[in-house]
């Protein structure tokens, strides 16, 4: 029969941590850091006496933190501080455990008293069983019970002990460990992070505790102390801080997901409420309160250290309060805020940009470029707001004139950071009031009209992302790059002038830059050369659009599943390609991108299944070729004012040329755009660089710019000595034949190249192309009868090809030139 369980069968074990000393010391310690030096010993030897069974983790880890070298005080302090914390979580650890362990001793007790809770009827017991039957039936009953509650409550107590051991292990850990990032996050994101910690490690101990109440209190002292002429109190300076915190915490999540807690909104909302009060009793509706913040703090003399301080703290808090992915947005940011934002996507009373408007946005541009260089740099603010202050800036190009460049520089270094605000103003998905379907030109023109004296860094930001994300492996990150960069292909080469504006966007964008250099009226990419580079970037991760083939027809998008798609019209692609060639930098970064694409391709060459696979690929090696020609031709002519001024372009673009060979080897797997070429991956950087310095391009440049500097006419190309067609024949055949040899089922081997000329291969390896281009060499007995030029190298390599290849190598050849002189 089995054994009812009694009192002693629920083996609780005992945890001898005496919680209060524990607490006690943690406590005093925390308060007395200050003075670490002075106290921290006798503080110490009361927590060595403790009665706890994991002695050896934590007491004498506390003493050696505690007791460091008088020259490392503040090491120290930090160390017994983080001993503190430490401790006060093992503290809450061993007393949940205790608790459990009381509570459930009580539960065993009384169950076993009460027979765990077995009665004649449950068990089963009649009236007419004899005695010793009915206790025999009752005992097993019992037992039953027993056994089942036993299991169950022995199973949470071992749990619970496991636990606390684990929590025990943890402590002594981190106490050995000490402070580092990763445990300071961890003991945060367990609910352990304090002022206290906060004051010593700052940021890297998480955010401290915050309310509502607290952001309303610190509102009302920070409103009276800008007006003062006196350094920030260090309690206070460390609540500015705070702020930052919790906008590198926004930051965090708007990259990893999850929302603000409930506590550290409802601070930035009260705090940011009560900073947009009415300055003055006799003017309680006066709006754009938050705006005067900067103008009073540079009129006031408080150090400039502080009032930056001020500004970056106030610029991080906005951003997060704006953004409703972490818990923000319309109905916690205060009127100021929301303001901004009703002028374009609610009810705002008054004009979409106007002189308040200009004063508002001179001081968001003071918050903003003050948080720089404070681990901000990936802060968003929300979507409307982001696009809000983008549209802002758009209206505001007169305002130069008040002198606010800068702070509208700053301004678009922030509102560009948002991906899906960007995206929704190229599309026209939020759209300005007063241009309706017409707001992405009115975005483009107004953010990359203007000369900015970055160069257009900042604005570039609109449309910089949308390379990155073509090769996403996500695919609303794709299908919003591909929207993206239709609207800017589109876009900034239509040819209509609209209602709104006298002249196109494309002449606009071509030459409405005022004179620069060489050009009258220069191009957006000699007024704005890294806006033209961020042009460039979209469109490198566009090649297959822009190589396709001509159908004739207009400019159409076609988004949705599977995948987006887009067709372009030649007017799009050549204009296009101009506006990026109008910087020489971004010329030839989309110029590399385009001869690495064409190469990448023309190397696997043996994978054509049929001549006329090999004619479609070169048509689209040819139309980028071709594309890159027009368009410097047509920056070439718009420049060419003077037989001076042509010669000095032809340089230049020999000069171009030349760079885009040479730069080639560093970036030939990096450029971004054409990271999606799977054919790209596999390429040997060797193989492309040979070839790479040999396409039309260049061998163009050299033959007819150096010469006569100027660049030839269309039927130059038709001459039988066009040098530059048959550099780029041994460059294919020469990058293919590299592929066969490297592929063991091509079979074609080194072997079989030296056997049909042995000047074709050098130790065992086929000669580089740049070697045989530049070769004159005697013939080899047995082998032909010639010198081994370039010519004659590029007719020993297709007598490999044979039948099998050289009609599709042909094919490919006659078409890719053909294709590149109909640009």
């Amino acid at each position: 029969m089995p054994s009812i369980p009694t009192a002693a069968s629920l083996n609780v074990p005992e945890s001898k941590a005496d919680v209060g000393s524990l607490r006690e010391g943690a406590t005093e310690l925390e308060a007395k850091s200050g003075a670490i030096i002075g106290l921290g010993g006798e503080v110490m030897t009361r927590m060595n006496t403790t009665a706890v069974e994991f002695t050896e983790l934590v007491s004498e880890q506390l003493k050696t933190r505690g007791t460091e070298s008088i020259e490392a005080a503040r090491t120290a302090m930090q160390g017994s501080l983080w001993g503190s914390a430490v401790t006060a979580k093992w503290a809450e650890a061993a007393d949940t455990y205790q608790q459990l362990a009381a509570n459930y001793t009580t539960m065993w007790n009384e169950a076993v008293s009460s027979g765990f809770g077995v009665t004649a009827a449950s068990a089963g017991v009649t009236g007419g069983m004899p005695s010793d039957v009915a206790a025999k039936v009752m005992d097993n009953a019992m037992a039953d019970a027993g056994a089942e509650r036993l299991a169950a409550m022995q199973g949470i107590v071992n749990a619970a002990y496991e636990k606390y051991k684990d929590e025990a292990k943890t402590a002594g850990t981190r106490l050995q460990q000490g402070p580092t990032p990763a445990n300071l996050k961890a003991l945060a994101a367990g609910g352990g992070t304090t002022w206290a910690l906060f004051n010593a490690f700052g940021a890297a101990a998480g955010v401290p505790p915050l309310t509502g109440q607290a952001g309303e209190d610190f509102a009302a002292w920070l409103r009276d102390f800008i007006n003062e002429d006196e350094a920030l109190p260090g309690d206070k300076r460390k609540m500015l801080e705070a702020i930052l915190a919790l906008a590198a915490e926004a930051q965090a999540k708007q990259q990893n997901g999850g929302t603000l807690k409930a506590d550290e909104l409802d601070f930035l909302e009260q705090f940011f409420k009560g900073m947009d009060q009415p300055w003055t009793e006799q003017n309680p509706v006066q709006t754009g309160v938050l705006y005067l913040i900067p103008d009073i703090l540079e009129g006031s003399k408080t150090p400039a250290a502080d009032q930056q301080l001020i500004l970056a703290a106030m610029g991080g808090g906005m951003l997060a309060l704006s953004d409703p992915r972490v818990g923000g947005g319309g109905t916690r940011m205060p009127d100021s805020m929301k303001t901004l934002v009703d002028h374009f996507f609610g009810k705002g009373g008054k004009p979409p940009y106007s002189r308040e408007t200009a004063a508002e946005l001179t001081g968001l541009g003071k918050f903003f470029g003050a948080m720089q260089g404070r681990g901000l740099d990936d802060l968003e603010g929300g979507k409307e707001y982001s696009a809000a202050l983008t549209l802002a800036v758009a209206d505001a190009q007169s305002s130069f004139r008040l002198g606010a460049e800068d702070e509208l520089i700053d301004i678009l270094g922030v509102s560009t950071r948002n991906r899906d605000a960007n995206a929704a103003l190229l599309t026209g998905a939020l759209q300005h009031p007063d241009h309706g379907k017409d707001s992405p030109e009115h975005v483009l023109r107004g953010i990359f009209g203007p000369q900015w004296k970055d160069d257009g860094a900042a604005a570039s930001g609109l449309i910089d992302w949308i390379g990155d994300d073509a090769g996403s492996n996500d695919k609303a990150e794709r299908d919003r790059a591909a929207a993206s960069a239709y609207a800017l292909f589109t876009e900034m080469t239509d040819r209509k002038a609209s209602g709104d504006w006298n002249e196109s966007a494309y002449d606009f964008f071509s030459d409405s830059y005022g004179r620069i250099g060489n050009f009258e009226n220069a191009p957006i990419g000699q007024g704005n050369p890294a806006i033209a580079m961020s042009m460039g970037k979209a469109a490198a991760g566009y090649l297959d659009y822009f190589s396709a083939a001509n159908n004739g027809g207009d400019s159409t998008p076609s988004f949705g599943n599977p995948a987006s798609q887009m067709y372009l019209s030649m007017d799009t692609r050549r204009d296009f390609v101009e506006l990026v060639m109008g910087s020489g930098a971004a010329g030839e970064e989309f110029g590399k991108a385009a001869y690495k694409h064409v190469l990448a391709e023309a190397a696997y060459a043996d994978q054509w299944p049929d001549p006329e696979a090999a004619k479609s690929q070169a048509a689209e090696s040819g139309m980028l070729m071709g594309l890159l020609d027009h368009g410097f031709n047509q920056v070439f002519t718009e420049a060419q004012v003077d037989a001076d001024r042509a010669t000095a372009l032809a340089t230049e673009h020999a000069n171009w040329s030349r760079a885009g060979a040479a730069a080639a080897k560093e970036l030939i797997l990096e450029l971004p755009g054409v990271k999606s070429l799977g054919t790209l991956a596999n390429q040997a950087i060797r193989q492309i660089t040979e070839s790479f310095k040999w396409t039309p391009g260049v061998a163009q440049a050299n033959d007819f710019i150096w010469d006569k500097g100027v660049m030839p006419e269309p039927e130059d190309f038709d001459q039988t000595w066009d040098r530059s067609k048959e550099e780029y024949d041994l460059a294919v055949n020469h990058a293919v034949m590299q592929q066969l040899v490297k592929d063991p089922k091509s079979g074609i081997t080194i072997a079989d190249i030296e056997a049909v000329d042995p000047r074709l291969v050098e130790n065992g390896k086929l000669r580089p192309a740049e070697d045989l281009l530049a070769a004159n060499e005697p013939p080899v007995k047995g082998s032909v009868a010639k010198n081994l030029d370039h010519r004659l190298a590029t007719e020993e390599l297709h007598r490999l090809f044979k039948d099998k290849l050289s009609d599709k190598l042909d094919m490919y050849l006659r078409e890719f030139n053909a294709q590149r002189k109909d640009q």
